[in-house]
Formats: C-alpha cells, structure tokens, sequence
C-alpha cells in the first residue's frame, strides 16, 4: 500500500496523484489541513519537516520532484532510454522555474496590489506570458506533440499538464481562466491530455476544484 499525504488542493504533487491513479497499485490520498501538517512536523513524520510525503513499503520518501519521478516509475510511464530520461528530468527542472516568476506575489498582503502585479504577469511581454510562450514553443519543436518529443506521456508531460492549468484553479488571487486565452499551443496540449482515457476517467470523478484538468475546461 502507497499512502500520499499532502493539503486538499492539487499544489505540487498533482502530478504524482494522477500517476498513482493511473497505475495498477493500491494506494490512498490522504489530505491534511494546516493543523494536521503541524501535528506531522511535530510527531517527526515529515523527513524534511514538509509536505507531500510518499509512504511506500520501503520508507517515506519526501520532495514533490523526487516522489513524481518515483511515482512515474510505479505507473511504468519513466522512460527506459537513459538519454531521454535525463531529457524529462531537464524539462521537469524548466517547468519548474515559473515559481520563481510568481514568488514575489506571495509575500504581497495587500490584496489589491497582488492581484495587479499578477495581472501584469501574465501580460502580454510579462513574466508569466513569456514562461507560457517559452512551454509552448517546447511543444512546438517536439515531432510528437508530446513535452521530450517521445510517443507516449511521461512525467514531463504530467508535471507541464498539472502545474501549468493547476494557476487557473482559482487558488490564486488575480489569476483567472481568461488569462490563458491566445495560448492555443497550450490549449491543445490541455485537450490532448485531458482527452488521454487514463486521465480522463480519474479526472470524472474527481471535484470541482480540478474542473481545469477536464476536457473542455478552457473552451
């Protein structure tokens, strides 16, 4: 049994929650709230003193980079090719960089100025527009559609699917679903993946907060 704990919202372990779905293992989501995560890091449960962890039959493994690719190993989605697993890995890093982008909004109090510097982002020649146009343009280049241009999903391509429409959730003040308007490299990737029949069926049942992983979520 594989046990994955981390807050209720998709955040950063999104993508190793769709790999476990995906996969023939048992395993269970368990969500906490900001009292419970306290309650861990007291105990010593959080090998880092963060969430998510990863419980498997091995130990706890933590850090949300290390348990996707993990994970992805578990789901059987991890390439073979030593060349092009390490061109996931490099790609997952890129991904990666737009929190560095949007880190100065969090440590806004006033509201009203986070929601503007947010907005400007993701104006056109902002941060946040340019960090879209550089993923699509990977895309772009890629003969397969597919994030390391190979013929199937990898974790790449889950960690890009989840975290990049994961902004729109709503979670994030001054960050709405209009913003990806124009970004139609992007808006064909969401349809390809949210369309993949492994996601598709997880992201069925799945609540409204995840609505942005659905198919015609953007339409």
């Amino acid at each position: 049994m594989y046990e994955l704990v981390y807050f209720a919202s998709p955040g950063l372990i999104e993508g190793a929650r769709l790999c476990l779905a995906t996969s023939s293992l048992d395993w269970t989501n368990t969500t906490v709230d900001w009292e419970g995560y306290l309650e861990m890091k007291e105990r010593g449960d959080l090998p880092w003193g963060l969430l998510p962890i990863l419980r498997t039959p091995e130990g706890t493994l933590a850090e949300s980079k290390a348990i996707l690719r993990y994970t992805g190993a578990l789901a059987g989605i991890e390439p073979e090719d030593l060349y092009v697993r390490a061109k996931v890995d490099e790609l997952i890093d890129v991904i990666s960089n737009w929190r560095q982008v949007m880190e100065p909004s969090f440590g806004m109090d006033d509201i009203e100025e986070k929601v503007a510097a947010r907005r400007e982002l993701f104006a056109d020649g902002g941060g946040m527009s340019e960090v879209m146009k550089s993923t699509a343009s990977m895309f772009e280049r890629s003969p397969t559609g597919k994030l390391a241009g190979t013929d199937s999903v990898t974790i790449a391509d889950i960690k890009a699917f989840t975290e990049l429409f994961g902004l729109f959730s709503g979670q994030f003040d001054g960050i709405t679903k209009d913003l990806i308007n124009g970004h139609d490299t992007l808006l064909s990737f969401h349809s390809m993946m949210a369309n993949e029949p492994l996601i598709q069926n997880y992201y069925d049942s799945a609540d409204d907060s995840r609505w942005m992983y659905k198919p015609g979520a953007f339409d």
